[in-house]
């Protein structure tokens, strides 16, 4: 997972940031700030865990000019980077992954996300540009296409069903430990190395946190005025 540590925060010459403006204080809104730039980093940091743990596909256009279940058994995956570069592909957009399960003649079109709550307007343009990409090289992939989308952090379909607004049919989600299973993955490894890395982040958010003097006078007060009652 990301770290807020490694994160980058505005900077000092920038205009403040909304945080500063919320606060009033422009180190506690750095500190916000870079908070907010771990979030949305935990998203790539989540795909490239999982992209080290699958059976990767290094040469994807001589893998797909192959395409042998025998010579591939399993689930391979090719990411994002290799899709764009393929010489087979042209297409507007490209998932996260593509999963291929050759002996079963499938090929899962794949989205992570690492949140589950999205607005109608963002839910709809994912479901078009998957379903788009799944379109546009169904004849240059001769497999069963199957979109995915996967909601990682979900407790269940249901949740992340409704979160993506019932844009995508129920079975096209997946929640994390499903996708590790599709991926024969761990999904126990991911979770722990995150839960490590949830540890240290909320250490180092409270250290930074008191290291500012209005921060640490006001938990005084508070704590002097709460142990008086």
């Amino acid at each position: 997972m990301a770290t807020i540590e490694k994160a980058k925060g505005r900077r000092v010459e920038q205009a403040p940031s909304g945080y500063t403006r919320l606060l009033g204080n422009a180190d506690l809104g750095n500190l916000m700030s870079r908070v907010q730039g771990a979030v949305i980093t935990s998203g790539t940091e989540l795909e490239k865990m999982i992209w080290d743990r699958v059976k990767r596909i290094s040469d994807f256009d001589s893998f797909l000019a192959m395409l042998s279940p025998t010579e591939w058994p399993g689930v391979w995956v090719a990411r994002k980077t290799q899709i764009k570069t393929s010489k087979y592909i042209n297409a507007q957009y490209e998932p996260d992954f593509l999963a291929f399960d050759l002996l079963h003649h499938i090929c899962y079109v794949v989205e992570i996300k690492d949140g589950d709550q999205f607005d109608t307007k963002k839910s709809h343009s994912e479901f078009v540009a998957l379903h788009g990409f799944a379109d546009s090289v169904k004849y240059t992939l001769p497999l069963d296409l199957q979109v995915r989308i996967c909601c990682f952090n979900a407790g269940a379909r249901t949740d992340a069903y409704n979160g993506l607004k019932r844009k995508f049919p129920m079975g096209e989600i997946l929640t994390g430990s499903e996708l590790c299973g599709l991926f024969e993955i761990s999904y126990s490894s991911i979770t722990g190395t995150r839960h490590q890395d949830q540890q240290a982040n909320l250490a180092y958010f409270i250290d930074e946190l008191l290291s500012i003097d209005c921060v640490r006078r006001l938990v005084a007060s508070s704590l002097c005025r709460l142990g008086g009652t």
